[in-house]
């Protein structure tokens, strides 16, 4: 059986066994007051941290799909939560029940909420970038930021280090819509581990990202490399 399937199958199938449902997008009566919840975005927790938690600082006007309008949006990929500001400045977040579709209105990415399987094996639902669309998959672009908590001082020589956030390397996510429409599934980040992703044809892929000085890092070069798997190896 072909990789692509074997992780297909196991996936719906651990999604069966833990009572998977699939997600649905807000219907065309929704409202915020449907959709929204007022939180809290002071969190003493990471008061004071060096960096940004958002993918983007500044609220950016954005077009929800089932939602009248346009709305002030900045994503939390720390605590997983999508934020949408109020004209009186209050601060809501999006409920993690529906799935949502998100266009940036000056042009600068499409997000989706998805469910996947995390590395605990619990059904997650959250935000990703859609990358590329095509008629075989779609590829998805999940931005990681860590928040590292203070650490205390040790002695007079070593001191204090401030809490801060940091931005990881970003994770992909394949939606191969032949046999798992509605799934999703990380893509590896290491090459050997990428390559073992395509199965038999791994030697077919790897000539070709060596041919082509392909970097699986670059969700470019991997669109590259999912267009050749599906378009000419399959």
């Amino acid at each position: 059986m072909n990789i692509l399937k074997k992780v297909v199958f196991c996936l719906i199938a651990l999604c069966v066994f833990k009572g998977y449902s699939q997600l649905q997008p807000p219907n065309n009566n929704s409202t915020l007051q449907d959709l929204a919840f007022f939180i809290d975005v002071n969190n003493k927790k990471y008061a004071n941290a060096e960096g940004s938690k958002y993918i983007f600082e500044e609220f950016k006007l954005a077009k929800i799909d089932g939602l009248s309008g346009s709305h002030l949006i900045r994503f939390d990929p720390v605590d997983n939560i999508i934020q949408l500001k109020k004209e009186d400045d209050k601060i809501l977040s999006l409920s993690k029940k529906y799935q949502y579709k998100i266009t940036l209105l000056d042009g600068s990415g499409v997000f989706e909420t998805q469910q996947f399987i995390n590395p605990e094996g619990k059904i997650e639902n959250t935000f990703f970038e859609r990358i590329v669309s095509t008629e075989n998959f779609s590829l998805f672009k999940k931005q990681r930021v860590k928040f590292e908590p203070s650490k205390p001082a040790k002695s007079s020589y070593e001191p204090a280090v401030p809490a801060k956030f940091t931005k990881l390397q970003d994770a992909y996510y394949l939606m191969n819509l032949e046999n798992n429409p509605g799934h999703i599934v990380e893509i590896p980040r290491k090459k050997k581990a990428l390559l073992n992703f395509f199965g038999n044809k791994s030697k077919e892929v790897g000539k070709y990202i060596k041919n082509e000085k392909l970097k699986v890092s670059s969700g470019e070069d991997l669109v590259k490399i999912l267009n050749y798997y599906f378009n000419q190896l399959k």
